[in-house]
């Protein structure tokens, strides 16, 4: 399903309009994209369906598989997905 389809159905199951389901889809995503740029440990909770999360990695050495020198990875903050016990269970 792609953004189109899912506005569409969001529109279909909440009697609303595709231009203001598109608005409600595009609220909800840049909710969840701010409160991740908060950084680790920021968490987006809806119960029945999961929970995104910040989680941070810190730098630590590895090899470059091409010249096989040692190096320093960047520290990063990604977001995640858990999905709760519910999703899970389809």
């Amino acid at each position: 399903m792609n953004k189109k389809e899912l506005v569409s159905a969001l529109a279909e199951h909440t009697g609303a309009t595709q231009a203001a389901a598109g608005d409600m889809l595009n609220a909800f995503v840049e909710v969840i994209t701010n409160e991740m740029k908060q950084g680790d440990g920021s968490k987006v909770v809806i119960p029945g369906f999961g929970q995104f999360v910040a989680k941070h990695r810190e730098s630590r050495e590895m090899r470059n598989p091409a010249t096989g020198k040692m190096m320093m990875s960047k520290a990063k903050t990604s977001a995640a997905f858990k999905p709760a016990a519910a999703l899970k269970d389809l």
